[in-house]
């Protein structure tokens, strides 16, 4: 779900903040950034620590009027697993979700892109044409064997190793990969267990004029 940006800059403001929930969103935009000489965006947080969802927030509407748009991109498995887990009657982290996303969505210059179950779904994409649902990353790690992405870790390390990073293993099948991700459609919010990968929305605000 994205919004569009048709306000003037602000501020003299020039370039998008991307505020990610995880190190390996970071080290992937880092090296998208790096391998396409990029200055029109940061990552934020520099990832000392897990932030929770209303600090991802509030980062957000600190930072409403200081950039050209703030892109958050979130993995929604953890999400849905803690929200199954909540006692009856205390608020799920679905719910709380669904309200940040309602105070949101006033915000123009504000774009939610959400990979269901996560950003390994986005990755797959690139190499096999697919709908599965995977309630998490345990369960679609298998389609990895055989494939660019054979021993595939979640380290840094394996991200960026020498004339081999993640980026580089998938850019030539990254058409494709926005292809599949296009043919899944938007989210719904209320009916989350679909596999989405909204992640290819980045590259359509970077690049847009």
């Amino acid at each position: 779900m994205m919004g569009r940006n048709n306000r003037p800059k602000r501020d003299g403001k020039q370039i998008h903040l991307i505020v990610v929930d995880g190190k390996t969103e970071k080290w992937y935009l880092d090296l998208y950034k790096e391998k396409n000489s990029l200055k029109n965006f940061k990552v934020d947080p520099d990832l000392c620590k897990k932030r929770s969802l209303k600090e991802q927030f509030q980062i957000i509407k600190d930072n409403l009027d200081n950039y050209l748009s703030i892109i958050w991109i979130i993995d929604f498995d953890v999400i849905l697993k803690e929200s199954c887990e909540t006692p009856k009657g205390e608020k799920t982290k679905l719910s709380e979700f669904r309200d940040y996303l309602e105070l949101l969505k006033r915000h123009e210059n504000v774009h939610i892109l959400i990979n269901v179950p996560c950003l390994e779904y986005w990755y797959l994409l690139h190499i096999k044409n697919t709908s599965k649902y995977y309630s998490c990353y345990n369960e679609l790690e298998k389609e990895f064997k055989n494939t660019v992405l054979d021993g595939y870790e979640k380290t840094e390390k394996f991200y960026k190793q020498k004339n081999n990073d993640i980026y580089s293993k998938l850019e030539p099948f990254l058409e494709k990969a926005i292809i599949n991700a296009k043919q899944l459609g938007d989210i719904n919010i209320y009916d989350m267990e679909k596999g989405k990968a909204e992640m290819y929305k980045v590259f359509d605000i970077l690049n847009k004029k």
